[in-house]
């Protein structure tokens, strides 16, 4: 009886949930943004793709002749921006009224604590965004640059020694990274328990669903559904694997705990903290609970690892697809660097080929194609369109990267693209929007941190 209660409960409140954000009224005579039919109720449920929507909303933005589209989602409205002139004007320009996030339903039940990205805007977003703002900061990147060359080398060693097992290296490579930054965790081997913590942590975040975007964020009543009742693939999901995600907060931040918090040698984001915490003179260090500071730790986590392992196994893959290319960054680096050392950061000014090389490679396969939704705070306009308040702001980056008035044949894996004009090339722009826009300024940092991903 009271299963059939809580299940009557849950299906009235998501009918009185979706008359009210279908047929709660338009506030503006202007048009909504162009895009395609829907149905009755469900919107474009089954209409926009489950897998890599973002090639759908490219299409539409070409079809309709639109940078911005629109849909619904029962009746949630949807908004894509297609194109880095509509997501600047916006979600930059205006960010005081795009600065917020919808509620990641699906990743609390996946256990994620206070992560920066998932965060909505208010005092404890502030407090997340000041406290990692300082952290990585141009001069604070700086010193993780002698981790990076050590990992780098160790990186081509691993590969050298099994060349068969390069995508387990270059995971390793990844996770050595964001783990010691992070946590001041070491990884000595490829088969360190962490790697596979990682892997497990960052398959979990990848598949379970678009960020806001599955049944359960819709209707959040739905994650108290018990198991035998949930239809939601997304929701079995979240509850099957919450181990990986609670993992990945709690060991490392156990081993970065049994070390001294005094050691001076440790430049980790969570040593300093501590280290913060403890000496009583930082206010915002003081105002972290200890979820608060796993939480910190785990988006330095969630912003780098399977970022960074992408963008890796994307440039080896065009690597083998475009032998010229290769042998043309192995002349500059001859040229440059010789071949009685490996290039140093103190190189790069002098090797604009591999800059164009991370450039193509960040812009072909951009890998966090649409991005993390925003939400509107209040009614808005835009070029003639009625952009709803609360809806959903996606950035699709895929569009933007391979956008044909700005890359000639976008789909082609092409460094020289960025040759300037002034030295006979077509001076092509380096790709903008696959760290995303607007007031979620911790982009900023990992941009200036990735800056260093040549070495």
């Amino acid at each position: 009886m009271a299963l059939l209660l809580v299940f009557v409960v849950a299906a009235l409140a998501l009918a009185v949930y979706t008359f009210k954000l279908r047929f709660g009224g338009k506030t503006s005579t202007l048009p909504l943004p162009p895009g395609p039919p829907g149905e009755p109720v469900l919107g474009h449920l089954r209409v926009v793709p489950t897998d890599q929507p973002e090639y759908a909303y490219a299409r539409w933005s070409r079809e309709y002749q639109s940078d911005v589209i629109y849909v619904n989602m029962l009746g949630q409205p949807v908004i894509v921006l297609n194109s880095v002139k509509a997501a600047v004007d916006l979600l930059d320009k205006r960010g005081s009224n795009y600065c917020d996030r919808p509620r990641f339903v699906l990743f609390e039940v996946m256990g994620w604590k206070a992560t920066l990205t998932f965060l909505r805007w208010g005092p404890h977003f502030k407090l997340h965004r000041r406290v990692l703002q300082r952290a990585f900061t141009p001069s604070s990147c700086l010193s993780y640059r002698v981790l990076q060359e050590k990992e780098a080398h160790a990186l081509l060693r691993g590969i050298v020694a099994k060349p068969a097992d390069w995508e387990t290296t270059l995971r390793r490579f990844a996770t050595a990274i964001v783990m010691s930054i992070g946590f001041g965790v070491d990884i000595h081997s490829d088969d360190d328990p962490y790697i596979q913590m990682a892997t497990d942590a960052s398959y979990a975040l990848g598949h379970g669903g678009a960020p806001a975007g599955t049944p359960v964020d819709f209707f959040p009543l739905l994650r108290y559904l018990p198991n035998f009742l949930a239809r939601s693939r997304s929701l079995k999901f979240a509850r099957d694997w919450r181990w990986a995600i609670r993992q990945i907060h709690d060991a490392p931040f156990a081993a970065a705990c049994s070390q001294p918090i005094s050691d001076v040698e440790k430049v980790s984001f969570l040593h300093t903290l501590l280290r913060q915490q403890q000496s009583g003179k930082d206010a915002d260090a003081q105002a972290f609970t200890l979820e608060d500071i796993k939480g910190a730790a785990g988006a330095v986590f969630a912003a780098g690892q399977d970022t960074t392992w992408s963008t890796l196994v994307v440039f080896i893959l065009n690597m083998v697809l475009h032998p010229e290319v290769q042998q043309k960054a192995r002349k500059q680096l001859d040229d440059v660097v010789g071949s009685e050392r490996l290039p140093s950061f103190e190189d790069r000014g002098r090797l604009p080929y591999i800059d164009y090389i991370v450039q193509e490679t960040l812009r072909w396969g951009p890998v966090s194609p649409i991005g993390v939704p925003h939400k509107s705070l209040q009614d808005d306009e835009y070029e003639g369109m009625f952009i709803p308040k609360n809806s959903f702001v996606y950035a699709n980056a895929r569009a933007m990267t391979h956008d044909e008035r700005t890359y000639m044949s976008p789909d082609e894996f092409n460094p020289d693209r960025y040759v300037p004009q002034s030295e006979g090339g077509a001076g092509e722009p380096y790709p903008v929007g696959q760290f995303g826009f607007g007031r979620y300024e911790a982009r900023r940092s990992r941009e200036e941190c990735k800056a260093d991903l040549p070495i």
